[in-house]
């Protein structure tokens, strides 16, 4: 029982480890692209950092990156199943969201006062605001489950990896699910908000590594629930090699989607399609978008 326990710590604490790293590396080609480092930078700068004393990041910042990283325990990988399974994944993803981005706008007030004067109300609300949206696109594809048939719990993202809704949907429930996708991406968070704090060499880059993070989860979320990928099977493999080649391939998806795909759709909307709608208020466009949604995945339902 001990044994078994120990295993399962390790292994948690070993994947956890590896997630930061893949956060840290994708946040270095960032730095690369905007010609402002190495990519091996932002882990050089982690693995580098140091505190003593008064100088130490408060312990909210510390568990702010803690509740990010715990997400990754309950996102399925490839053909790897969650870390740790329940039947409501989907609200413990969000209240561990929820509460790392109050934990560290609570730590950063007390870590850098000039940093929590400048943040505006855009920043304090960015995971906010992606749960707000994850809570309605979830709540429809629960209940689209649930009513379709599909085996497995209507609250865990097994379930969605395991019979992904592309090939379950008709063209009103794709069509929903392109919207809710589009969603969730416009309202994912992408600034980066670390520029504004001064980073003395030596110290530990809590700001750095909360952001990298950030920026790593919403991708993993939308690559686990709109397009999981489990080429291992079609290969005839078993074991072990369709594990590790499930588990590289969702990285490698990870990693498309959070460098390229996903800002190249809001750069796409934020330059064409805001302009042309001429509305001065973002909700109302990403209410529409969450209402449209929830309709056609209704209309794919009942008609």
């Amino acid at each position: 029982m001990f044994f078994s326990l120990l295993i399962t710590i390790v292994s948690g604490t070993a994947l956890l480890l590896l997630v930061m790293a893949f956060s840290l590396l994708f946040f270095g080609v960032r730095e690369r692209f905007a010609a402002r480092g190495g990519i091996l930078a932002p882990l050089g700068r982690f693995v580098a950092g140091r505190c003593s004393g008064k100088e130490c990041p408060s312990f909210c910042l510390y568990a702010s990156c803690l509740c990010i990283l715990l997400v990754f325990l309950f996102i399925p990988m490839g053909s790897l199943p969650q870390f740790v399974s329940t039947r409501c994944d989907i609200f413990v993803v969000l209240v561990l969201l929820a509460l790392a981005q109050s934990l560290y706008i609570r730590g950063m007030k007390f870590f850098s006062a000039d940093f929590y004067q400048s943040l505006d109300r855009s920043e304090i609300n960015s995971l906010f605001r992606f749960v707000m949206c994850a809570i309605i696109c979830g709540g429809a594809l629960s209940w689209y489950v649930l009513n379709r048939g599909v085996p497995g719990d209507i609250f865990s993202l097994n379930t969605f990896s395991a019979m992904p809704l592309w090939r379950v949907t008709g063209f009103w429930g794709k069509t929903g699910l392109v919207l809710f996708l589009i969603l969730l991406t416009l309202n994912m968070p992408g600034k980066r908000i670390h520029e504004k704090v001064i980073i003395r060499d030596g110290d530990i880059p809590i700001a750095e590594m909360f952001d990298a993070m950030r920026l790593v989860t919403c991708p993993a979320l939308i690559t686990a629930i709109f397009f999981p990928l489990k080429a291992g099977l079609l290969f005839g493999m078993i074991g072990f090699p369709m594990y590790a080649l499930d588990f590289a391939l969702f990285w490698t998806t990870v990693f498309f989607m959070e460098i390229f795909v996903l800002p190249w759709i809001k750069m796409f909307y934020s330059t064409f399609i805001a302009p042309r709608l001429n509305c001065h208020s973002d909700w109302l466009i990403h209410t529409s978008l969450g209402a449209a949604g929830t309709m056609f995945m209704m209309f794919d339902l009942y008609l």
